[in-house]
């Protein structure tokens, strides 16, 4: 871990210890919180350009850019449980993130072990004394900072050959300064509205006996970020989000631990599905979980693998998402450690063939909804690093043809393209925004399956259907410790190599025979498989994809909704062949008699 990440780590667990996010805070019942627009923005500006103009020690360099990032946000959550609520909370925070640049652009403090944003909480009053000392403070800590690590980073230089992507790519790319305002939104969300949705859609589980344990987190949040900076940067705007997670667990005879989970997400709560429907899909998850209970094991093996629906997202994430960005790993005193480990996997190999022919895709944070008008969270304008966001093609038919970028160049690409993001408490790196997805020729789901068929057949192999895959940005995941532990043996089991993915629900295609040559059983469902072996390179065996987009909404790397908001919107994927592991080993065994039903008990009006 980095000390960045290490320090992020310390500050993200102090500031949302109370409440899991902030301090509980009612803002229209405390007449002390005023609000107060033009008091912020004086004292960031006063204070930013007090400290260009005079910060200074002894014989060092001053700053050459600095720049104030504060965050306000607002959140409510609501949980329940089997129809009974089990927590609700208000609660406010204000973050403030300093980023100051010792040097010049071609050698600066900055992508250094160490180096980074300062972050510290502010008060949440508009009060411009206040903010003052504080501003003044956190820069006197980062400009100290900076002036050490710009004298490691000297020696450390010094010390080390360089290599043909060191020249001539400098620190940071300048770019134009931009300026938005956007006007004021409010939330639309109460707590007691979030408490009530969640209710009702956990009193779904109150009919299905065989589900050992739910949860459903409601989220709305509303996030305002003003930036101001030292090259005339200045950015206002606010991001509406809302998102509920249903999650819910089973055990099989055997002990083995099921999961499921079913995601809603809108930029308002008028924006999501109607409250029939959703209970409607929470009731199909839990049909599903509950069936799976005595599903069969699936065999190990290797053969065909389709990932439908949210699993398409899921996978894409793993294998291009997370290994679109061009920003350069930090650099280290000790050459070649691990730290150089941070560079993505594909960010090395612009105009070669990384992926099927078939497959091209953008990031187009622009987007402001994906297919059926869904929200897409990866919308936004300015990135935060203060760039506008473009749109960016990053596959032609299977070509690597760009990469994601920060304001850290590389040797290829000397210019930011407006996707520096991060979460509350890290400092920007390049990120997906809206990754959106195209296959040339798509296929119906028949004949996707039929496909399938035609790959599996002869080779004595099965081909599976995955819907759904484990994630960790979905709230109400499992902690079970021997879930981890199981998971985890795997990947040592695999010769070291990538981490297994672990589907949560999966269908084994059953072959076609019989008359007029219909299914013979269709898709039948099974139960304890990882993947395993899927990399990058993996998506070059992909052989044919649906027709029907669908959209991957998540919060990445935070808690809450305190992370970067990102989507991922693509069609249904057949991979032509997947290492396939089946689950072995000792289970705990279920309780010793059921649980206490509720089909008999009262299920909790609707309110």
């Amino acid at each position: 871990m980095t000390s960045d990440a290490r320090s992020a780590a310390s500050l993200m667990v102090a500031a949302w210890l109370c409440a899991g996010f902030g301090v509980p805070v009612d803002v229209e019942a405390d007449p002390r919180v005023e609000t107060n627009d033009a008091v912020v923005r004086k004292a960031l500006e006063d204070e930013l350009s007090r400290s260009m103009s005079e910060l200074r020690l002894g014989d060092e360099p001053r700053p050459y850019y600095l720049a104030y990032t504060i965050s306000d946000v607002e959140q409510l959550t609501a949980s329940a449980t089997f129809g009974a609520p089990t927590d609700s909370h208000h609660a406010a925070a204000r973050v403030l993130r300093t980023d100051l640049r010792v040097g010049d652009p071609t050698f600066d403090n900055s992508n250094f072990e160490g180096s980074g944003g300062r972050f510290a909480s502010l008060p949440i009053e508009d009060d411009y004394a206040a903010l003052r000392r504080e501003l003044w403070m956190r820069t006197d800590e980062a400009y100290k900072g900076a002036l050490e690590v710009l004298a490691r980073k000297r020696a450390a230089a010094a010390s080390q050959a360089s290599d043909d992507d060191d020249q001539n790519v400098g620190d940071y790319s300048t770019e134009p300064p931009a300026h938005l305002e956007l006007p004021p939104v409010t939330g639309d969300a109460d707590v007691d509205s979030l408490q009530r949705l969640a209710v009702r859609l956990s009193a779904v589980f109150r009919g299905f006996p065989a589900i050992a344990a739910s949860r459903v987190v409601a989220t709305a949040g509303l996030i305002r970020r003003r930036m101001a900076a030292s090259d005339g940067t200045f950015v206002d705007d606010r991001q509406r989000l809302v998102r509920v997670d249903v999650s819910a667990e089973a055990q099989a005879d055997d002990g083995m631990k099921l999961r499921s989970f079913v995601p809603f997400s809108a930029a308002s709560v008028a924006g999501l599905p109607p409250a029939a429907d959703m209970e409607k899909a929470v009731r199909a998850m839990a049909t599903e979980l509950a069936t799976m209970r005595a599903a069969p094991v699936a065999q190990s093996g290797s053969g065909p693998v389709l990932f439908e629906g949210l699993a398409a997202g899921q996978i894409l994430k793993l294998l291009l998402g997370d290994n679109l960005a061009g920003t350069p790993p930090p650099r280290t005193a000790a050459a070649g450690s691990e730290e150089r480990s941070e560079q993505s996997a594909l960010a090395n190999k612009l105009g070669q063939k990384v992926a099927a022919p078939l497959l091209s895709a953008v990031d187009d944070p622009a987007q402001e909804t994906g297919p059926g008008k869904q929200v897409l969270f990866g919308s936004y304008r300015i990135d935060d690093e203060g760039v506008p966001a473009r749109r960016v093609p990053v596959l032609e038919s299977g070509l690597l043809r760009g990469l994601l970028m920060s304001r850290t160049p590389r040797k290829e690409i000397a210019h930011s393209n407006g996707h520096a993001r991060g979460s509350r408490f890290t400092s920007p790196r390049a990120h997906v925004g809206n990754l959106i997805v195209t296959a040339k020729g798509g296929l119906p789901r028949a004949a996707l399956l039929a496909e399938m068929r035609k790959l599996a057949k002869g080779g004595g192999v099965t081909p599976y259907v995955v819907r759904l895959l484990e994630d960790p940005n979905v709230a109400g995941g499992s902690n079970d410790s021997d879930d981890m532990m199981a998971l985890f043996s795997f990947g040592l089991g695999s010769n070291h190599g990538p981490p297994p993915v672990r589907p949560l629900v999966v269908y084994r295609l059953s072959p076609r025979n019989g008359k007029n040559g219909k299914d013979d059983g269709g898709e039948t469902l099974v139960r304890g498989l990882t993947l395993e072996n899927l990399l990058p390179r993996s998506l070059k065996d992909i052989v044919a994809a649906g027709r029907e987009p669908a959209v991957y909404n998540f919060v990445d790397g935070g808690t809450g909704l305190g992370g970067i908001p990102s989507a991922i919107v693509a069609p249904a994927l057949l991979f032509a062949d997947v290492d396939i592991r089946r689950q072995t080993g000792k289970y705990q065994k279920p309780p010793l008699y059921p649980h206490p039903a509720f089909v008999s008990s009262p299920v909790p009006p609707s309110r």
